[in-house]
Order: structure tokens, then C-alpha cells, then sequence
């Protein structure tokens, strides 16, 4: 029995390790080919790629792990109806439950293990990743923001572009300063820093423009500083929060202030939390889908195999996709969002199980 344990754990694993990486690798290279334009045309450091690259790896593993793993089962156990192995496992007294037991077990301790690596690791990789992109292409990350008009108690008023999270820098400003209802200076700079040491804007490749009673002087400045423009960088932050990139302590302590301030944001908030921890479940979802499938085709076996698992395995993302949406809108509570799916995808391969061993 050892040895038939050994031999299904390590077959499944020798299959799901071959595709998760292929999957992942692919995946990396589209990225990557989406940004090629920006690489040849731009001065990308190749260090720097290289670990763009290796950041997007740990959310690609998870994304494709389920999957990988539903193929991996599917195909071993196909394999072993086609090749006529099933026939003398059985005849030695192993029952398909006792033979599947193994595959059950690898599913709960490989979804205990994409849990921890999600919580420590694709978090963390993540927003690395959105960091360097912003630094590398110029993308915006999630709590950039654009269009952004501030104005102060010294009489300056501020328009900019956009501003950048990860840099801290913000794009194509146009600072005013005013006083008594009429403009005095105009400042005109392709982007802007928060001096921490001196608590003011630097502006850079500034154009100034220094209104008079008679006329208008202009000069041109390689660094413009106004030290009476001095407001914090946070105040140029978007508002949106994203609690998929949050650890999950600071999750927590979000979603319990938000409750008492503002439920209905709550409900949407909790939701997209609840899944997230629940997304490494889909791994024993899926795989328990392989297991729980009937193998007893006659012909094309792997294909039939492969058909039949990736089928319910569409309808539980498609189950999830709706209930996500029932969650945020308040039809259902976060909690259900997430059980719901699974249970009604479990409930379907038994059923499809169970009469598909009586045809």
C-alpha cells in the first residue's frame, strides 16, 4: 500500500509541478510581450526586468495551481483505466475509495500550504511588482490618482496630472500662487517631489511665470522650490483601498472599522476578503472534482476524462463569478458568497458521480 501511495502522490505531483510551471511561465512571457514596446523603446534596466519578471510568478502559481492540479489527477487516474492498471489494483483488494484516499489527503495539505504562500509571499510579491511597474512603465498602481486640484491656506492652488504612489512623484503639475484675488506666479514643471529633509515641493525643468502691476516675467528653472507649498504627499492619494493587497491583520482591523462607519461598503469590502482567503479552497475544490469523476469510457478516455472535470470545473468559477456579485450588491451575505460555490460544485460531482456509475 506504501508503495501505491508513493506512486500516486508522486505521479500527480511530477504532472501538476510540469504544468504549473508551464502555465506560469506563459503567462509571465504575455506580460511580458504586452510591455515590450515600452522595453525596446525604454531604458530598462535588465536586473530590474528580470525581477519584474520573477515578482509576477508567485500570483501566476496560484492563479494556475488548481487547475494544474485538477489536470494532474485527471490524467493520472485516466491513465490508469486506459492502461488497464486500474484492474489489478483492484483485484488486490484496494477499493477506489482507499485508492483515492491519498489524492484527498495531498489536496488538504496542498491547500493549507497555497494559504501560507499566498499570505507570505503573493502578497508581498505583488506589491513589489505594482512598485517596480510604476517605476519601470510609468503604470499607474492601485491608489494612484489623476486630475487631482489642491489649494492651501498660503494662497497656492495646485493641479497635477497624476501622482504616483510608489515614487511619490507627481506628473506635469501647474502650481498658482495668489494673493488679494490676483495671480502673482505660475509655475509650470514636468513632475515634482516631497523633500523630507527640508518638508517642501521641489519642482523640476520648472517654467516660471512672475506676474507684475505692467507685465510678465518668465524664466526657466532646472529646480524651483516653494517653500510655502508644503502639503504631505498622502494628501495627493487615492482614496480607493484595496484589501486584496493588505496583510491579513490589517485586513481585519479595516473591515472591523468599516463595519461600524460604513456597512454598505462593508458588504463589498468583506466579500472580496472572504474570497481571498478562501481562494487556495479552490485547489481542494477542483481536485476533489478528479477524484469524485467516472473514468469507465470506453474509448478516448483521457479526453472524455478531461472534458467531463474542466466542465464542472467552469461551472464552479462561473458560481463563484455570480455569487461574488450577488455578495457585493447585499443579495447574500460575504460568508455565503464563498460557501455557496463550493458546496453547490461538490454536490454536482457527486451527483454526477453517483449516476454516472449506474450508466
Amino acid at each position: 500500500m506504501r508503495i501505491l501511495t508513493r506512486y500516486t502522490i508522486f505521479s500527480i505531483l511530477r504532472i501538476a509541478i510540469v504544468t504549473i510551471m508551464l502555465f506560469a511561465l506563459i503567462l509571465a512571457a504575455v506580460e511580458l510581450f504586452s510591455k515590450m514596446d515600452q522595453i525596446m523603446h525604454g531604458s530598462v534596466p535588465v536586473p530590474s526586468l528580470v525581477e519584474y519578471i520573477i515578482l509576477s510568478l508567485p500570483e501566476y502559481l496560484m492563479m494556475v495551481a488548481s487547475i494544474s492540479f485538477l489536470f494532474a489527477v485527471t490524467y493520472f487516474l485516466s491513465m490508469l483505466t486506459a492502461n488497464n492498471e486500474m484492474i489489478p489494483i483492484l483485484n488486490a483488494g484496494v477499493s477506489p475509495v482507499r485508492l483515492r484516499m491519498p489524492i484527498i489527503m495531498l489536496a488538504l495539505l496542498l491547500t493549507v500550504l497555497g494559504s501560507l504562500f499566498q499570505e507570505h509571499a503573493v502578497i508581498a510579491a505583488a506589491n513589489r511588482h505594482d512598485e517596480l511597474e510604476t517605476e519601470l512603465f510609468g503604470a499607474s498602481s492601485t491608489r494612484d490618482s489623476r486630475n487631482i486640484v489642491l489649494e492651501d491656506e498660503d494662497g497656492y492652488i495646485i493641479y497635477t496630472r497624476r501622482f504616483s504612489e510608489a515614487t511619490g512623484v507627481i506628473y506635469d503639475p501647474v502650481l498658482v500662487r495668489s494673493s488679494g484675488g490676483r495671480i502673482e506666479e505660475r509655475v509650470e514643471a514636468s513632475r515634482a517631489h516631497y523633500d523630507e529633509e527640508k518638508l517642501w515641493w521641489i519642482f523640476e525643468d520648472a517654467r516660471v511665470y512672475t506676474v507684475s502691476l505692467s507685465d510678465v516675467e518668465t524664466r526657466v528653472e532646472s529646480v524651483y522650490e516653494a517653500p510655502l507649498f508644503d502639503p504631505e504627499p498622502r494628501l495627493f492619494r487615492s482614496q480607493n483601498t484595496s484589501i486584496d493587497t493588505m496583510d491579513r491583520e490589517t485586513a481585519q482591523d479595516y473591515l472591523s472599522r468599516l463595519w461600524s462607519s460604513n456597512r454598505s461598503s462593508w458588504q463589498g469590502m468583506a466579500t472580496d476578503y472572504y474570497r481571498r482567503v478562501a481562494s487556495p479552497l479552490a485547489i481542494l475544490v477542483l481536485m476533489f472534482i478528479s477524484v469524485s469523476m467516472n473514468y469507465n469510457f470506453k474509448k478516448n478516455v483521457l479526453l472524455f476524462s478531461v472534458i467531463q472535470s474542466l466542465s464542472i470545473a467552469v461551472i464552479y468559477y462561473v458560481a463563484d463569478m455570480v455569487f461574488s456579485i450577488m455578495g457585493h450588491q447585499g443579495a447574500v451575505s460575504p460568508l455565503m458568497a464563498v460557501i455557496a460555490p463550493i458546496v453547490l460544485t461538490v454536490l454536482l460531482s457527486l451527483l454526477i458521480s453517483i449516476f454516472g456509475r449506474k450508466l
